[in-house]
């Protein structure tokens, strides 16, 4: 992995947009980035990881950190990486969650985190549509173009702060979760309890199977209904569960053979059961042949018995029989009469509605000219063709009547409309005599007005001038204030600096004199001296009542920086605000407050006037133009409405004489009635009175002819029917649910008869006697007596049948059983074995070493082996790392304990007896070795850009010649190592460099390239 370009704004110290580009660096292979602590360097290597994997490196930051407290809310915080792999050229942009202005009101909304992924074939060529816009799937693909996940990255790539000074020093299973983590071993303790939850489910499984051989052993003595079975098979069965290897045969073939024993004894009895149920079976039949004789004797004679009776009941009952067929068939000749009598009855009802009809109406319709009581049909049509012409002949004087009162009312308007136009006429004449005087007087205003608002730009500006002026008065007032008040914050802060460099001097003094002490505390029988490297320690020192340690020296350094630097900063706040209260009074030139507003209120008020008067020049043209618009308007309208009036004058004259002519029409055509419209409703009444009379004597024709028509069929059908009178037929008629219920009656009665009859002439009724006596019961206990003891012997028989059968079965149960419980114990037993292997639970296992802590030990020998190569450089061959069973108090035993190999006493010693520059480059050549084995592992991925983070400053020359060496060859391979420190002597001797400031005390930082 290459990086080309980072780009970025808005992140931790860093409020403007910085941009580096990484090909400027490479020139060399080694790069440093260089600044005061706090500065921001770290902030650089957090946004190559957070545009990578959304997160910072260090493990204790968040990547909330990443916004800057320097930034202005509007700016959006954001990483831009454009790096390269062996898959091609990757762009990302990612912006952190941040808060942002409101685009509606006040205050902030939460801007979630995004991200843009873009990938092309050159570092020029990464723009265009992005490749994806959703987290996870851009992360995916990250993730698989470096090969590596964030904690490998982390290890491999950027090399923080303490990272691998705590993983040397950490205890072995500390470090166990490290490498873990990194190269995610974690699927071999899967294996591990996937190997084990097998073999739980084998164990299992054969449990399974001795429990169903057991169970087919019961089931088999259950089966045999032999007595003390079970007991013999429970024995049996605990010999078979318990025999060794080499007589699990023996075992199983006498159990097998006991079950063959059992059956064939169950064999023998159901033998010579049958034999029994033959003999009792020949004679219960012979029993059952004499039974059936006499039964069938007995139903011929019962039957016999039944049929003579049922005909001696139907006899009774002829007479009966003969009435019900008479009046079923009077009925039914009836019946074919029914239509046509309802017809004439339906006839009868609408002529008597037809005749009561058409004499109401004769009483009540008058027609000009006729009788309409005795007026024929044809007469009162042409009476009523007469009304309907008349009636067409009056729908224009109609429609002339009806329009006269809208005509009358359209005169009336145009009266009143005359009279309201020479009323507007007069209005228009007195208006336009007094609009010359009115233009005059207003053309006056306006150039009094004109000539003060002319001078209102003058006055502004002197008012903006005084108001400045004003305003200084009161700047000058707050940067005196600010003077005494950076001036007291400076005197305290200079005695709290005094103090805390007094301070300071006293513990290291202290400190200095109890070295001795906290060096002697460290030591441990049979370990070698720090300093003299003895495993013997005669008089070691004593720690003094007012010891001091150097974390405390530590923190009251820091301290007395911390103040220097508030000094610092007061002074600088002191010097501005005296300077700014020198620019305020130069500025005023000896003007008083009181002055100022005096001249203030004075130009306000001319100010008012003045606009008061340019407003008033501007009302005063617009009413000028509004009344010569006026005046002109007056002279047109003053035509208009003269034209307007000669208009109506003549549209008024023509249209009365037109009303009154029409008037004189329609009041001729009413002939005495109030208007045309009453007299055509009158004409309209009568003629649809005499269509009402056409109607019913048209119908009252029809029906006559139709009752005829009736009458003649009806007395046809009486004569077909065979009755004298249409009163018999109705005498006759009966309703349908009636006739049937005879026809049922008479039909029952005969069908029973011939049954009778049929019966008595079968053939196997004939010499038969009624009377005679036959023992049935005697007969059926003799069977019954059979019966019951051959069901005794059959259900003797089936019991032994079914137990010899069910004995069968269980024996081959028994069998497939002991077999699969065979196969099943076969093929546990090597998963069992694997299991107890890989989790070291089992004696196979002689060094007790899980699975998942074996693959990590091979891993850790790499690790170490790699790291070695180094460590014998940078330590210029005195130091050699050696792993270790790892056995510690209150851990595990793990094989990942470290140990350093000291080649100058030749002793090993724990990596806490290190120095500040020996932890660091021991940490840095095992970070070094990480690296190699991860890339390994990631398939020889390579790693072109490396970033070392501090540790430089606690190395003595030698041990830095040595270091830079390794780093060095890191940059012959071809690998790009950036160095992140503020060691002076490092800018010596790395050229190329990030340049990384703050801008001001509590201010934001910058950064610049230096190739």
């Amino acid at each position: 992995m290459q990086l080309h370009t980072l780009t970025f704004a808005a992140l931790g110290p860093f409020r403007d947009q910085q941009h580096i580009d990484f090909g400027e660096l490479t020139a060399g292979g080694l790069f440093l980035l260089d600044g005061p602590t706090g500065a921001g360097k770290s902030t650089i290597i957090d946004a190559v990881v957070f545009a990578l994997y959304g997160q910072v490196a260090g493990g204790n930051s968040s990547k909330y950190r990443l916004v800057s407290d320097h930034r202005d809310l509007g700016t959006e915080p954001f990483v831009d990486l454009v790096f390269e792999t062996g898959r091609g050229v990757y762009r990302v942009r990612r912006t952190p969650e941040y808060q942002r202005p409101k685009k509606r009101g006040e205050g902030t909304v939460t801007q979630q985190a995004s991200v843009k992924l873009w990938r092309g074939t050159s570092p020029a060529g990464v723009a265009g549509d992005p490749l994806s816009t959703r987290a996870g799937e851009a992360d995916d693909e990250i993730r698989d173009a470096l090969g590596l996940s964030r904690e490998q990255f982390v290890k491999t790539v950027v090399l923080p702060q303490g990272e691998f000074a705590r993983f040397l020093q950490s205890r072995s299973d500390e470090r166990r979760d490290i490498l873990q983590s990194i190269f995610g071993t974690e699927h071999f303790e899967s294996i591990q309890a996937e190997l084990k939850r097998r073999r739980a489910d084998m164990r299992k499984e054969c449990d399974d199977a001795d429990a169903r051989l057991r169970f087919a052993v019961e089931s088999f003595a259950y089966a045999s209904g032999i007595e003390g079975a079970s007991d013999t098979g429970t024995q049996l069965v605990d010999q078979v569960l318990s025999a060794v290897t080499d007589q699990e045969d023996e075992t199983e073939a006498a159990l097998i053979g006991w079950a063959d024993e059992i059956i064939a004894g169950l064999a023998g009895s159901y033998e010579s059961l049958t034999t029994q149920c033959a003999q009792a079976e020949a004679a219960r039949a012979e029993a059952g042949d004499r039974l059936s004789d006499l039964e069938q004797r007995q139903s011929r004679r019962d039957r016999l018995r039944t049929a003579l009776a049922e005909k001696e009941q139907l006899e009774a009952a002829r007479d009966h029989h003969d009435e019900a067929d008479r009046r079923l068939d009077a009925g039914r000749r009836a019946a074919t009469c029914r239509s046509a009598i309802d017809a004439l009855d339906a006839v009868n009802g609408r002529l008597e509605r037809a005749r009561s009809r058409v004499e109401v109406l004769r009483a009540t319709v008058e027609l000009p000219g006729i009788d309409v009581t005795t007026a024929e049909q044809a007469a009162i049509a042409s009476a009523h063709r007469e009304l309907l012409d008349t009636v067409v002949g009056l729908n224009d004087m109609l429609k002339l009547e009806a329009d006269l009162p809208p005509r009358r009312d359209e005169l009336t308007s145009l009266t009143d409309e005359h009279a309201k136009l020479q009323k507007n006429l007069a209005s228009i004449e007195a208006r336009s005599e007094a609009l010359p005087r009115q233009i005059e007087m207003l053309e006056e205003q306006s150039a009094a007005a004109r000539e003060v608002a002319a001078a209102l730009p003058s006055l502004r500006a002197e008012r903006r001038t005084v108001e400045e002026l004003a305003g200084v008065h009161q700047d000058l007032l707050d940067a005196r204030h600010e003077r005494e008040s950076a001036d007291s914050r400076r005197r305290a802060t200079l005695r709290m600096f005094t103090k805390a460099s007094e301070t300071e001097a006293d513990l290291r003094r202290r400190y200095l004199e109890g070295v001795a002490a906290e060096l002697a505390e460290k030591l441990v029988p049979r370990k070698p001296c720090q300093v003299c490297g003895s495993v013997k320690h005669p008089k070691p020192a004593q720690r003094m009542l007012d010891h001091v340690d150097r974390e405390s020296v530590d923190a009251a350094e820091q301290a007395r920086i911390a103040c220097q630097q508030d000094l610092d900063a007061c002074v600088e706040a002191f010097s501005q605000a005296a300077t700014r209260v020198a620019e305020l009074e130069g500025r005023l030139d000896g003007r008083t407050a009181q002055e100022l507003r005096q001249r203030l209120a004075e130009l306000d008020a001319a100010i008012a006037d003045a606009e008061a008067a340019e407003q008033s020049t501007t009302t005063l043209n617009h009413e000028l133009i509004r009344r010569r618009q006026e005046q002109q308007t007056c002279r047109e309208q003053q035509g208009k409405a003269i034209a307007d009036i000669a208009a109506v004058d003549a549209r008024l004259a023509s249209r009365t004489e037109a009303v009154d002519r029409d008037a004189a029409r329609v009041s001729e055509a009413r002939l005495g009635f109030p208007s045309v419209a009453s007299r055509v409703s009158d004409l309209k009444r009568r003629a649809e009175a005499a269509s009402q009379l056409m109607t019913a004597l048209a119908e009252l024709a029809r029906y006559t002819e139709d009752h005829a028509s009736r009458t003649s069929e009806l007395r046809q059908a009486i004569s077909s029917a065979g009755f004298a009178s249409i009163e018999s037929v109705r005498d006759a008629l009966l309703p349908d649910n009636e006739l049937a219920d005879l026809h049922r009656l008479v039909n029952e009665w005969r069908r029973r008869m011939d049954a009778v009859e049929g019966r008595l002439a079968e053939p196997d009724l004939v010499g038969i006697d009624p009377d005679a006596h036959l023992d049935v019961e005697a007969a059926r206990a003799a069977f019954a007596a059979h019966e019951a003891e051959l069901t005794a012997l059959r259900q003797r028989a089936t019991t032994s049948h079914d137990r010899l059968n069910r004995s069968r079965d269980c024996r081959d149960r028994l069998v497939k059983t002991t077999r699969h419980r065979r196969a099943q114990h076969d093929k546990a037993a090597p998963a069992i074995r694997i299991a107890g292997l890989a989790n070291a639970d089992s004696p196979d296992n002689a060094t007790r070493t899980p699975l998942a802590t074996y693959v990590l030990q091979r891993v850790f020998d790499s690790v170490v082996e790699a790291a070695n190569e180094r460590l014998v450089e940078m330590s210029a061959g005195r130091y050699t790392l050696e792993a270790h069973d790892g056995k510690q108090h209150g851990t595990r035993r793990t094989g990942l304990g470290l140990r350093v190999i000291d080649a100058h006493t030749g002793h090993g010693r724990e990596t806490e007896t290190l120095s500040g520059g020996e932890t660091f480059y021991v940490s840095l050549s095992l970070a070094l070795g990480l690296a190699d084995v991860v890339t390994a592992q990631a398939g020889g991925l390579r790693m072109g850009t490396l970033f070392i983070d501090e540790g430089f400053g606690s190395l003595d020359p030698e041990t830095l010649d040595h270091v830079m060496g390794v780093l060095s060859a890191l940059r012959s391979g071809g690998r790009v190592v950036g160095v992140v420190s503020h060691v002076e002597e490092l800018k010596t001797r790395i050229p190329e460099r990030i340049d990384v400031r703050r801008t001001s005390v509590g201010g934001p930082s910058t950064l610049a390239v230096v190739a």
